[in-house]
């Protein structure tokens, strides 16, 4: 009987305690809620109730003091102040809060008081939240050198680890517009531990703004420079100093940094290598030329001589496909390279790791050279039989070399033949992208030969199911044919687009440029024609002529200024005015008719951030200069 008395207590406590705490948590979300509402006397209600319990009061601290404030009940706040800090004496950033309020009301000796004593009465045993707490408190109230004071004191009491606000002094640093202290601190960061590195190179490029900031950012690399100098065995500088070339595009600077390291650190032209990947990637391909030659040239691994020499050749031909100056000696120059490297290749076998791999890659790249560049058709599917032949590779990667056959089919107008490859890849990589790729791909033969509906249809599935890059493709295609199909009776503009179109992807850019200039003055008030206006500058920058580019996107801008395209035209005519004229001034004038003109336009926050880098500004000065 007393055992089960005293069950029943229990429960009857447990329910209590429960009831209670359910009470608690309603008051508190009610008096939030009446505070998120700006009903600062209700809130205060609830408020005044929970008060009463002092464990709640980090719950209810901070609302309620500013509903306080707000109200002007400046007594009550300092007695909530002062009851937290007696319940709660380790929240020193409480004191900072006290001297806010003495100085709101004029009395500066006693607010001065107040926001000196979390520096005075910080010691080691204060925790690293409650010195942030008090930081971000000095911070808020723009009081930087208190700040600044605090995690100096902070760091100094740290034994164990000195650099423990390091990241923290260096905020208030740039802040304060002390660039050369904020970098001298994040180095000695390095000093102390070179695993912080990325958290350097994330500090450094918060804080300063490399396409704005450019004397800020030069302190970054003289200071590095000196520091190389004077600490020529620490490579963890090398390094940043590598990161800070790249980050600025500077890929000359970087590749005479990374012979330095890769020397350092004995790795035998691998650091080179990843340069030289990196420069290819970004179109610099002479610095990537140049890491490729000093691999094959100094490497004493053939195994990085092979990597170089295929990489060399890849550079080579998207160096001559980028710039689109080229002659019939250069391709069977390079040709001619790629046939001596899958000799190499086959000799060497057993000595080369990922052999089938590497020739792999280099029948598809010799392959493409041919077909596009050399109009030899019948060699490139006989190197990409080859490709298919080779022992060891996956179905994915079969997979791709009969994508690549199926493009080939398309640009010997075998468009029926292509589409029955792309079936075939389709339904084996179903759910791949690459099967994605494929059903787009098809969908594109029947928009060539003009089966509007049912390229139509297949491209309905694509917008919805895909990845987003092929849904926004198979997406533009749709608005394409949607806006322009059954224009006319005869449907012969759309038609003939679509030829324009395939003759484009054939390479045929004279026949398409024919094509395009016959529908458009022959359908004169066609739909299509911005359209047409937009594809012709496409190729003439394909064709390495800007200025033609430039000229028909501005007609297109004269006589369609309601065209949905119009934003795409603009920015295109700023990036060729920036990046293959050189001209900045027209480069800006475009991108501020896009910011300002088309303020809700996919291309604005590019346009923005390409306009700030041209001019120096701000985003609040781009908006003051309209």
């Amino acid at each position: 009987m007393v055992r089960y008395r005293f069950i029943l207590f229990n429960v009857f406590i447990f329910i209590s305690f429960f009831g209670y705490n359910q009470k608690t948590d309603t008051d508190i979300k009610l008096a939030n809620s009446y505070f998120q509402d700006g009903d600062f006397e209700k809130s205060i209600m609830y408020f005044e109730k929970l008060e009463q319990e002092s464990s709640l009061l980090p719950k209810i601290y901070h609302y309620y003091r500013s509903a306080l404030m707000e109200l002007g009940r400046y007594k009550n706040v300092e007695k909530l102040c002062k009851s937290y800090l007696k319940y709660f004496p380790e929240r020193l950033s409480i004191y900072v809060d006290l001297g806010e309020l003495y100085k709101y009301l004029e009395n500066d000796k006693k607010s001065e008081s107040y926001f000196d004593k979390p520096i005075d009465l910080v010691n080691e045993l204060s925790s690293y939240e409650v010195i942030s707490e008090v930081g971000i408190s000095y911070e808020r109230n723009n009081d930087l050198s208190r700040a600044l004071t605090l995690y100096q004191k902070a760091n100094n009491l740290n034994k164990q680890n000195p650099f423990s606000f390091h990241t923290k002094m260096a905020n208030v640093l740039s802040k304060q517009g002390q660039y050369q202290q904020m970098i001298n601190l994040y180095l000695e960061l390095l000093k102390a531990n070179e695993s912080y590195l990325l958290m350097v190179q994330s500090g450094l490029s918060n804080h300063i703004d490399f396409e704005t900031q450019l004397s800020e950012k030069e302190l970054i690399r003289k200071t590095l420079l000196k520091k190389i100098q004077a600490n020529s065995k620490n490579v963890v500088y090398v390094k940043l100093l590598i990161w800070y070339y790249l980050l600025n595009q500077d890929f000359n600077g970087a590749f005479q940094q990374v012979i330095a390291l890769d020397k350092k650190l004995n790795k035998d032209g691998l650091e080179v290598l990843n340069l030289g990947k990196t420069a290819l990637n970004n179109q610099s391909f002479e610095i990537a030329l140049d890491c490729f030659d000093y691999v094959i040239n100094n490497s004493k691994s053939d195994e990085k001589k092979y990597t170089g020499e295929t990489l060399k050749l890849k550079t080579l031909k998207q160096k001559l496909i980028f710039n689109q100056i080229y002659n019939p000696q250069e391709l069977l120059a390079l040709k001619s390279s790629y046939l001596k490297t899958l000799y190499k290749l086959d000799q060497n076998a057993t000595v080369i790791r990922n052999v089938t791999e590497r020739k792999y890659e280099v029948l598809l790249d010799l392959a493409e050279l041919e077909a596009y560049y050399l109009n030899d058709t019948d060699e490139a599917k006989n190197h990409l039989q080859k490709a298919l032949n080779l022992n060891g590779i996956s179905q994915l990667k079969k997979g791709k070399v009969n994508m690549l056959l199926a493009d080939l089919f398309v640009l010997e107008n075998k468009i029926w033949e292509a589409s029955l490859l792309y079936l075939k890849v389709e339904k084996q990589f179903k759910e791949d992208p690459l099967g994605h790729q494929a059903k787009f791909n098809n969908a594109k033969v029947y928009y060539y030969a003009g089966e509007f509906d049912w390229c139509q249809a297949q491209l309905d599935v694509l917008k919805a199911s895909t990845s987003k890059l092929i849904a926004n493709d198979a997406l533009a295609l749709s608005i394409l044919i949607t806006d322009n199909y059954n224009m006319d009776t005869s449907e012969v503009a759309m038609k003939l687009f679509a030829i324009g179109d395939m003759y484009v992807a054939q390479k045929k850019y004279s026949e398409a440029l024919r094509i395009y200039d016959s529908i458009y003055n022959q359908f004169q008030n066609h739909s299509l024609n911005d359209d047409i206006l937009f594809r012709k500058s496409q190729v003439f920058k394909i064709k390495q002529m800007q200025d033609k580019a430039i000229d028909v996107l501005k007609q297109l801008e004269e006589e369609f200024p309601g065209s949905i395209i119009l934003d795409k035209a603009l920015f295109n005519i700023a990036k060729l005015y920036e990046d293959d004229l050189n001209d900045f001034e027209s480069a800006k004038k475009y991108y501020r008719k896009i910011l300002f003109d088309h303020p809700s336009s996919l291309y604005v926050i590019d346009a923005r951030k390409r306009f700030r880098k041209l001019s120096g500004k701000t985003n609040q000065n781009i908006n003051k200069s309209s």
